[in-house]
């Protein structure tokens, strides 16, 4: 048996760039799948927002470069709150997960949170 969970991360670019995109969601993706002992096999859809200032390209292309290829994804805007967080991309992972996971019997996976979105979520950002 098996059933989805959700497992969400954010990160963050240092200017609106496309390389560096490509970068920073691969190394977020990257990192979920390795924090959460799963495979890019597991990912049943994702879901992927980037703040306002993020112009260059859509975070879901930089996802299906970073190992999302084959996954259906979503992606939209966050909210342009004064003082949010610049540049910043937040993942949203739906997951199949066995019943014999690490993780299959607790309330979520583990999020992760890079560079400056550590801020957002220092309860579960981790290290």
């Amino acid at each position: 048996m098996s059933k989805v969970m959700a497992v969400r991360g954010a990160t963050t670019l240092t200017k609106d760039d496309s390389e560096e995109m490509d970068q920073r969601v691969k190394e977020l993706i990257q990192e979920i799948y390795r924090v959460n002992l799963i495979g890019k096999e597991q990912v049943v859809s994702a879901f992927v927002t980037a703040t306002a200032d993020i112009k260059s390209k859509f975070p879901a292309t930089s996802a299906r470069i970073g190992g999302l290829e084959d996954v259906p994804i979503l992606g939209a805007q966050e909210v342009d709150i004064e003082g949010c967080l610049p540049f910043c991309i937040r993942v949203l992972l739906h997951v199949n997960i066995s019943d014999d996971h690490t993780y299959a019997n607790q309330m979520r996976l583990k999020s992760v949170y890079l560079h400056e979105a550590k801020k957002l979520r220092p309860d579960l950002a981790g290290d």
